[in-house]
C-alpha cells in the first residue's frame, strides 16, 4: 500500500491497520515529519511513546526520506517525511495477550512522569500481583515507561498475565 495520508488522521490510520490486522506486506506513506520520527523512535527519547511500541510490535521502519515544505504549493507549515512499515510475518516479541500488552502500555504512557509502578495501578491489580509481576519480570518498578523496550514491556504484561491466570 501506497498513500499520502491526511496528517490529521495518520495515527487512526496506522492504529487501524494495525489492529484489525490488514492484510498488507508493506505501506509506503507520507506522513507529518514528527509523527515519523514518533513510529520510528527507541526508549529514552522524547518522541518514544504508545505509538512506537504499536507499529514496532508489527513492523520493521525505513524512512525513506524527509520531505521540506517547500515541495508543495502551497507551502504547508510542517516538514514530511516517507516512511516504509513492512509488517513483519508474527509480532516482534511474544506476548500471552495483546490487550493486556497493550493496556500496560497505555498505562505507562498514559502520565509520563509518573514511575510505572504508579501508571500500571490503574490496572486495577492487587499490589501483590503487581510486585510478583515486578520481580519475575525484572523489572524496576520505579522505572518511568519510556525507558521499557518492546521485550520489557512483553515480560512484564506476560508477568502479569502468567499471575492473574494461575491464581483464578
Amino acid at each position: 500500500m501506497v498513500a499520502n495520508l491526511p496528517y490529521y488522521v495518520t495515527t487512526p490510520i496506522i492504529a487501524k491497520l494495525l489492529n484489525e490486522n490488514y492484510n498488507f506486506k508493506s505501506l509506503t506513506i507520507m506522513i507529518q515529519k514528527e509523527v515519523g520520527e514518533r513510529i520510528a523512535a527507541k526508549p529514552s527519547t522524547k518522541d518514544y511513546g504508545a505509538l512506537s511500541i504499536l507499529v514496532q510490535y508489527y513492523c520493521d521502519i525505513t524512512i525513506i526520506r524527509k520531505v521540506s515544505p517547500s515541495s508543495f504549493i502551497p507551502q504547508p507549515k510542517v516538514e514530511s517525511i516517507v516512511i516504509k512499515l513492512n509488517k513483519l510475518p508474527k509480532p516482534r516479541v511474544e506476548v500471552k495477550d495483546e490487550k493486556l500488552f497493550f493496556k500496560v502500555v497505555r498505562e505507562a504512557f498514559n502520565m509520563r512522569r509518573k514511575t510505572l509502578w504508579n501508571a500500571v495501578k490503574n490496572l486495577k491489580l492487587d499490589s501483590k500481583v503487581l510486585e510478583e509481576a515486578f520481580i519475575n519480570s525484572g523489572i524496576d518498578s520505579k522505572r518511568r515507561g519510556e525507558t521499557l523496550n518492546l521485550q520489557e514491556f512483553a515480560d512484564l504484561s506476560n508477568s502479569i498475565y502468567d499471575i492473574t491466570h494461575t491464581k483464578s
